[in-house]
């Protein structure tokens, strides 16, 4: 029997997770689906358009599951409501037992919130941009890398961290304006005018 850690598990319990999946009953395309798994390794997301279908949802996937000697954590599954109305944030009761209910989680390096919106998100990314700058500053600044190189440097290791997963985002005028703001900060750091000494 193979052990978590070796090779080997990592591709049973893909397949395991795959044949989950398809028992799941997930028919139509995203506009027309009343539910929705998304899995990444051992991290799922389902996304229901009613508690009902919720509820429904989590009970096929944790006796699917059993199926596979796979047991779900309820310690770590948490729920979001999406509304525009002010509702009241209260647990959920699955089967006698409790999910809390969240403002917002993290799935897969991405925030996701009751509003929909990504300003938060952004705040923490420009954060992590700024202290990935930091982190290499005397590489941006040293005056034995040509400033091609530099350029380079900023593209792979700093942008990255800022705008990964941004296929997913939808751009406003204000967000669209902070990201320019932050690259340009960045980019005036990294090349410093020299005057006509050379300092």
């Amino acid at each position: 029997m193979s052990k978590q850690g070796e090779p080997l598990s990592a591709t049973i319990f893909t397949i395991a997770m795959d044949s989950i999946l398809k028992k799941m009953e997930l028919r139509g395309n995203i506009s027309t689906r009343l539910k929705q798994c998304t899995a990444y390794a051992d991290d799922i997301l389902t996304t229901t358009r009613t508690i009902q279908a919720m509820i429904d949802t989590f009970v096929k996937l944790k006796n699917e599951s059993l199926k596979y000697g796979l047991i779900v954590n309820v310690h770590k599954t948490k729920y979001l409501k999406c509304t525009r109305r002010q509702d009241q944030p209260k647990s959920i009761n699955i089967e006698n037992k409790e999910f809390e209910h969240v403002k917002s989680f993290k799935y897969l390096g991405s925030t996701v919130n009751t509003d929909n919106t990504i300003e938060a998100e952004l705040k923490e990314r420009i954060a992590l941009g700024n202290k990935a700058f930091f982190a290499n500053k005397n590489m941006f600044q040293s005056k034995l890398i040509s400033r091609m190189a530099k350029l380079k440097l900023y593209c792979s290791v700093i942008r990255p961290v800022v705008t990964y997963a941004c296929e997913t985002w939808t751009l406003k005028e204000t967000i669209t304006n902070r990201l320019m703001v932050f690259e340009t900060k960045v980019l005036r750091k990294i090349f410093v005018p020299e005057n006509e000494n050379g300092i």
